[in-house]
């Protein structure tokens, strides 16, 4: 027969699993939505009105890193920046003078400097800073300083090499 000791253990043991679990589990019931929405984007969706339903996660404020990697946030904040940019009839990589796209490129600039605290080896993450920095007209020399971090710590992955390509 067990000890109440033995039973005390096993019962904190059981506690602190479902606690843990349940913790992961709330997360992903509260993103869940959101990751689907960022797979439809990687498929080319661009829907003007999904402004107004992105407008809570945009508002969120939480910059912790476990949510800035485990989350779309980022992808989503760079998705409201084109959907601005195309309200305003301007490019989503030029500088422009429109203060709602401002705002929402120093928001997503605050989120990618988080990200980028975060994980400060994610080639992708600099060129992502890059592109944003000549879009809010940076000097020449700290976008470059950007795109050069990205070669360095993204020297070899194929895709991020095509979109610095692209871009520079």
């Amino acid at each position: 027969m067990p000890s109440v000791l033995t039973r005390l253990v096993c019962a904190l043991a059981v506690m602190l699993c479902a606690g843990l679990s349940g913790t992961q589990l709330l997360r992903y019931l509260d993103w869940a939505e959101y990751a689907d929405f960022a797979d439809d984007l990687a498929e080319g969706r661009f829907v003007p009105s999904d402004l107004e339903a992105l407008a809570p996660v945009l508002a969120r404020t939480e910059l912790h890193c476990l949510t800035l990697r485990e989350t779309p946030l980022l992808s989503l904040h760079f998705y409201a920046v084109d959907l601005r940019a195309q309200q305003a009839d301007m490019h989503p990589f030029l500088p422009a003078d429109d203060p709602a796209l401002q705002a929402q490129r120093d928001r997503t600039r605050a989120m990618l400097e988080e990200a980028l605290a975060c994980a400060p080896l994610d080639g992708n993450l600099w060129l992502s800073m890059a592109i944003l920095s000549r879009a809010q007209a940076a000097p020449p020399d700290l976008v470059a300083r950007h795109v050069a971090l990205s070669r360095l710590y993204a020297p070899h992955e194929g895709w991020i090499a095509d979109r610095r390509a692209e871009f520079f």
